[in-house]
């Protein structure tokens, strides 16, 4: 799989659908996190490896595969990305960072919801 399309996939992810990570493997986005702010940007391969290591760990690895085989679908019937139609990979370990750290706030927050919802049933 390409680096980039690995990253964009997980982004999108990130972006527009974190709930793939529940219920349990949102706990260790501040784990990748770390991992990843540990390269630098100009290394997408690493990168990527890191993202698909951690998926594969966290049962996602068949669907990041499946993600990626559309967003490369998508790209290439709309021909070359443009900055509107793929985020730029540009300073990515801030952006992934960014990414997680937010979605990690949003999950740990629907998870806290889903628990007092939960103990609220029980009354």
């Amino acid at each position: 799989m390409e680096p980039d399309k690995i990253i964009y996939a997980f982004l999108q992810w990130l972006h527009e659908n974190p709930s793939i990570f529940m219920p349990t493997a949102w706990q260790d986005l501040p784990k990748l996190q770390t991992e990843i702010a540990e390269s630098a940007d100009d290394e997408l391969f690493p990168i990527a490896m890191t993202i698909s290591k951690w998926c594969a760990f966290h049962q996602l690895g068949d669907e990041l595969k499946i993600a990626v085989v559309k967003c490369k679908k998508e790209i290439e019937d709309v021909g070359e990305p443009t900055p509107t139609t793929m985020w730029p990979l540009t300073n990515i370990t801030q952006t992934l960072r960014t990414s997680i750290q937010e979605s990690y706030k949003k999950l740990q927050k629907s998870a806290a919801d889903n628990q007092s919802d939960t103990s609220n049933d029980s009354k």
